[in-house]
């Protein structure tokens, strides 16, 4: 069938549907012309698990002790825990035998009067009253069995062990055994108080339920039970006051768990809305929990069932004694096949789909919506699809699609404008001095993102702002990269630190929030939660100590790269100033020079002469220089007889190039000298005349770099502008005598020393 086939515009499967009250009564009238809406039950693990903790405890068959057990109901609210106990409650009136049960709605302060009108007593109910009278008579049969069981008159003869056994197995009348044998009232009565002493202290009890055989009491009993005023006969007796208070009330549970228990009877007690005592005084919330722990531990010990359902905040809250004696399920979020099992369910109990249909006429990426955006909560997935339904249908559209559950979830939401909301944030910021509507300098005209409120700027200091800004519901990316963008464009245009606080004027699920915080850093706060005037006024003052952390940081980092700065200049003035003073005390005298003749003294003996000779080359070719010698005289007169011209010498630049090879040749061979000399010294031991273990890589090393300075020279033959390098040849004038000499001398030197002084040969250049 095609989804354009459903009639949307019928009757609202969904509305109705969103809520459950547990009823102190199994009340089944049915109210209405049309048939019942059968309950809608979405199998889940829960479910199953609190079924069977329940099919277990009807089913028990052993000692009435070990069958007690106390279910918690534990999850956020909307998840189903009313739900789940209103399943437990309909099992419990279905099953046989039915068992006692008293459901309470919610607990109160006045506990007489939910007591009194909200909760099944015997008297409400003729089987419930039988089943009670017969409770009290079973537990008489045991009181009376023990009685006589000590008695030691003998005047029960041979029949004593059969009377026992008669009235243990309920086969004989109590009452009847106890008048015979002339059993004393108050023996009966004393026994109930050391019985319900380990319950309650309260002799209204033990009185009320010894008088309650007496056909005469039996009324007046049934009505003080109920939760009224005591009768004068039972005043007389000593039962002054009704049932009341939180402490009272849960006696008489704990009461009617030894009846029940002591007789082998299944009975239990559901207890919706605990959370409700978060909102009492801290005396009346402590009252009710110590009557609870104690209750808790009488149905644990007597054999009842306790369920009730709580919230996780105040189950965290709830004393670890309690923790110990209770089984706690826990509710969680539903994905989408549970979404879609209820969503089905809906439309089938209305009868508008047949059994082999999807979910139509929600349309697929609607369901995937109505999945994200109410977090997994059922209550919320009826409310949306209740709203979704309706605008499709005020549309005349066939199907419903993820417009319609948007505006559905803005239509329960957003019940109050954007103006009211700005109301509210400024009556919560400027009740704590923080209002402050001018924005920083420059983003006075900075528009808002689409649909939003005013932004209202707080300013923390003079170059650090907060920014509150109210927006509509979160639905859609889009939404949250407007919110990205505005922050961006603030920070990008104000020269001061910015944080934002979005504040939501309608519904944001947690996959919208966690968006939210992860493009502004903040969480965002919903302005219809309870507690919103509160987290306001904390994210704010949270924000405020983070930007002032976030500046004093900045200033201390400035501060300490400063201080880094300033120690190192300190430290390299005293450096200075140590050597200055160092200088000082130990002076330091610089030698002159050593000369040419000074260092042909001190080389080596075997490289005096290859020194010499190279240095006496030099210095020829730089006294008779390249070229025809240079004149300087005049031209002769001519026969004009005009007077003697000057001759004028032209030099190229070849001879210039040659002159300066030379020069530059001499200063390296006399560095070469010196190296070799500072080589020779240096391997002297102290005080003598032969060496001591020259290094010959140092040498190699002296050698080498002389010998590629050489290569980077000119020639000193008359094709000096060509490198040194290659096998030069055979020399016939003073240039190529004096390069040839340059060139064998590092290979020559190398080899000299190192066969006279290191015992072998010495590494060739």
């Amino acid at each position: 069938m095609s989804p354009d086939a459903f009639p949307v515009a019928e009757e609202n499967p969904f509305r109705g549907s969103t809520s459950v009250q547990l009823e102190g009564f199994g009340d089944t009238t049915q109210v209405g012309t049309g048939p019942p809406r059968p309950p809608i039950h979405v199998r889940r693990r829960i479910n199953e698990q609190l079924m069977e903790q329940v099919q277990r405890y009807l089913d028990h068959s052993g000692d009435s002790s070990t069958r007690g057990r106390v279910l918690a109901l534990v999850g956020e609210f909307g998840l189903g825990k009313s739900h789940l106990a209103a399943q437990v409650t309909d099992v419990l009136r279905q099953s046989t035998p039915t068992p006692a049960l008293w459901v309470i709605g919610q607990p109160s302060v006045d506990m007489r009067s939910v007591f009194q009108h909200r909760v099944m007593s015997p008297r409400d109910d003729l089987e419930a009253m039988a089943d009670f009278m017969q409770a009290i008579t079973d537990y008489y049969a045991d009181v009376t069995a023990e009685l006589l069981e000590q008695d030691e008159t003998g005047r029960l003869g041979g029949a004593r062990d059969e009377f026992l056994s008669g009235l243990r197995d309920r086969r004989l009348d109590p009452h009847k055994i106890a008048r015979a044998f002339d059993l004393d009232e108050e023996l009966i009565h004393s026994h109930l108080r050391r019985h319900l002493r380990g319950v309650t202290d309260h002799r209204a009890f033990a009185t009320a339920l010894a008088l309650l055989p007496n056909q005469t009491y039996q009324t007046d009993i049934f009505r003080w039970l109920s939760g009224e005023a005591p009768s004068a006969p039972l005043q007389q007796r000593g039962v002054t006051q009704p049932i009341q208070g939180i402490q009272g009330v849960f006696e008489a549970f704990a009461v009617f768990s030894l009846v029940y228990g002591q007789s082998d009877r299944p009975y239990a007690l559901v207890l919706d809305e605990v959370d409700k005592i978060a909102e009492w005084t801290a005396q009346d919330r402590a009252l009710f929990l110590n009557a609870f722990e104690m209750l808790v531990n009488r149905y644990v010990n007597q054999g009842g069932l306790l369920v009730f359902c709580v919230r996780p905040d105040l189950w965290s809250s709830l004393p670890a004694s309690l923790h110990e004696r209770v089984l706690p399920l826990w509710l969680d979020s539903w994905e989408r096949p549970a979404t879609e099992d209820l969503i089905k369910q809906h439309l089938l109990g209305s009868g508008r789909v047949p059994q082999d249909t999807s979910c139509a006429p929600f349309t697929d990426p609607a369901v995937a919506q109505v999945v994200t955006l109410s977090d997994g909560v059922p209550r919320q997935i009826l409310r949306i699809c209740e709203g979704a339904w309706d605008h499709a249908a005020l549309g005349g559209s066939p199907k419903i699609d993820i417009e319609a559950v948007h505006e559905a979830i803005r239509t329960t939401h957003e019940k109050r404008p954007m103006s009211e909301a700005a109301r509210r944030l400024e009556r919560v910021l400027a009740g704590d001095q923080w209002w402050h509507n001018a924005p920083p300098r420059d983003l006075g005209d900075l528009p808002g993102p689409p649909g939003s409120g005013e932004p209202r700027w707080i300013e923390v200091t003079r170059t650090a702002w907060i920014v509150v800004l109210p927006v509509r519901s979160l639905l859609t990316r889009s939404g949250l990269g407007h919110i990205a963008g505005f922050l961006g464009h603030a920070r990008d245009i104000a020269a001061a630190s910015i944080e934002m606080l979005v504040v939501v004027n309608g519904h944001a699920c947690r996959h919208m929030r966690r968006q939210v915080a992860d493009a502004t850093g903040t969480m965002p706060l919903v302005l219809d939660d309870p507690r919103f005037d509160l987290a306001l006024r904390s994210g704010v003052q949270s924000l405020a100590e983070r930007l002032r952390a976030s500046q004093d940081n900045t200033v201390l980092e400035k501060l300490s790269h400063r201080l880094d700065v300033l120690q190192g200049q300190q430290q390299t003035l005293l450096e200075r100033v140590d050597s200055i003073d160092h200088s000082l005390d130990n002076p330091r005298l610089v030698p002159p020079a050593p000369t040419a003749d000074s260092l042909d003294e001190r080389l080596p003996e075997p490289v005096r002469a290859l020194f010499r000779e190279a240095q006496e080359a030099l210095d020829r070719l730089l006294e008779e220089g390249e070229g025809p010698r240079l004149s300087l005289v005049p031209v002769a007169r001519t026969a004009a007889g005009r007077p003697p011209r000057p001759r004028r010498l032209l030099v190229d630049d070849s001879a210039l190039r040659g002159m300066g090879a030379v020069v530059l040749a001499r200063r390296l061979l006399g560095a070469f000298r010196e190296a070799v000399v500072g080589w020779w010294e240096a391997g002297v031991s102290a005080g003598g005349t032969e060496p001591a273990g020259r290094d010959q890589g140092e040498l190699f090393a002296i050698c080498r770099g002389f010998e590629i300075s050489l290569e980077s020279l000119p020639r000193l033959d008359r094709g000096g502008a060509d490198p040194l390098s290659g096998t030069p040849a055979p020399a016939t004038d003073p240039g190529e005598r004096a390069q040839d000499r340059l060139v064998h001398l590092a290979d020559r030197v190398l080899r000299e020393l190192g066969d006279a002084f290191s015992g072998g040969s010495a590494p060739r250049l």
